[in-house]
Order: C-alpha cells, then sequence, then structure tokens
C-alpha cells in the first residue's frame, strides 16, 4: 500500500472593487393584463431614461429577470371561504453596472428616487477580472500546501515523491450596501441626505479565498 501525505492549504487574495452593480426590481399591478404589462414598461422606461441622464447607456443597463403571476385574495362567501383572482403582478428586474465612481453612484441614486418608479435596490460592490483574483488566490493555496508539506515532511523524516492528487475550491466575499441606507420613499429628504453620504464611504477590498487539498506520495 503506497504511503500518502494529505493536506489542505489556504489562499487568500483582495483587490479594491472597480465594477458596481445596482440591482433593481420594478412592479406594474393591474387586474388589466395589458394595463399591468404597460404599467410595468412604463416605468422601466422611466427609470433608464433617468439613468441615461447621468451619462449611462443602454449597454450598462440589463434585464435580468421577467415575471409574470397572478394574485389571488381571500374572500369569504356564505360562511365560506375561497380564493379568487384580484390582480396580475408583472416584476422586471434590471441590472446597472457603473464603473467604482461614488459620486456618480450618488447621482444615479438621486435620479432612481426622483423618478417616482419606487423600485426595490440593492448595491453589490465586485471586481471585473475575478478570474485572475481567483488564479492568484490557487496560487496562495497551493504555496501554503507544499510549505506545511515541506515542514511535516522535513519533521517526519520522509521525503516528498510525486503529486498524486489535487482538489480546489473558492469562497468568495463580495460587499453589500446595508438595506438600512436605502430606500424609503415617502422620506425624499431622507434618502437624498443618504445619497450624499455614499461619496464617502470607505468600500472594503474583494476577497477570494481558495481552498486546495494536496496529496503525496512519501517514501
Amino acid at each position: 500500500m503506497d504511503k500518502l501525505l494529505k493536506l489542505s492549504g489556504c489562499g487568500e487574495v483582495s483587490k479594491a472593487p472597480d465594477i458596481i452593480t445596482i440591482s433593481l426590481n420594478i412592479l406594474g399591478e393591474n387586474k388589466d393584463y395589458n394595463d399591468a404589462m404597460s404599467e410595468c414598461d412604463k416605468k422601466v422606461m422611466s427609470l433608464k431614461e433617468s439613468l441615461k441622464s447621468v451619462g449611462l447607456e443602454d449597454s450598462q443597463i440589463k434585464t435580468t429577470d421577467f415575471r409574470v403571476k397572478t394574485i389571488n385574495k381571500y374572500v369569504e362567501q356564505f360562511k365560506q371561504g375561497k380564493y379568487v383572482f384580484d390582480k396580475f403582478s408583472v416584476s422586471h428586474s434590471l441590472s446597472v453596472k457603473l464603473p467604482f465612481d461614488l459620486k456618480l453612484l450618488a447621482r444615479s441614486i438621486d435620479k432612481i428616487v426622483e423618478s417616482n418608479v419606487s423600485p426595490n435596490f440593492s448595491i453589490n460592490f465586485s471586481v471585473e477580472d475575478e478570474k485572475l483574483l481567483k488564479e492568484r488566490a490557487i496560487a496562495e493555496a497551493v504555496k501554503d500546501c507544499k510549505e506545511k508539506a515541506d515542514i511535516l515532511a522535513e519533521s517526519a523524516g520522509v521525503k516528498l515523491k510525486d503529486i498524486v492528487s489535487i482538489d480546489h475550491s473558492f469562497q468568495q466575499v463580495n460587499v453589500y450596501m446595508p438595506r438600512a441606507m436605502s430606500y424609503d420613499y415617502e422620506a425624499g429628504s431622507v434618502m437624498t441626505k443618504a445619497s450624499q453620504a455614499i461619496e464617502s464611504i470607505n468600500v472594503e477590498d474583494i476577497k477570494i479565498r481558495a481552498n486546495v487539498t494536496m496529496q503525496w506520495e512519501i517514501d
């Protein structure tokens, strides 16, 4: 039976975010299907025009999801309850990609609020070249594993031979704006102050961790 040494190593790399993604969800609701579709479409077009006014282009505003569903309500008739049709609900989700520019982000949020569309939205910070970051994390994890193997082999008085197997996995840590900073459309002045405050936030670096498990033959 071959003698094996099996170890795990961890590598972590970080990079300042260079991409901002605003994720929005727009709703249109109406008892009439065509009116529900039209309401949602008008809101989407209004929102796009508002975002274009700060310099964004169509290529930066993409649809990520589109759904139509029926909403029922519970009614009682003759001491018996049942669910009956209430209205159609049209949901249109958008992804808005920006370079890492907090002033542009603040202006974009102001326009979202001023559009009176009232979408739910969240903000995500990330890196564009995620592939390169993952490759660096793997290299660090392999280095960590190899250093541990050398120490153990020397301490145990054995020699490392050929590598038998390598397995790896990733864990990515993205940074999200807290929803608590968002988005009370009943209080426009509060929202305006929140968007201005974005310019002074200090966004944490994006971290990617790679875990590597390696096996060596030992002699």
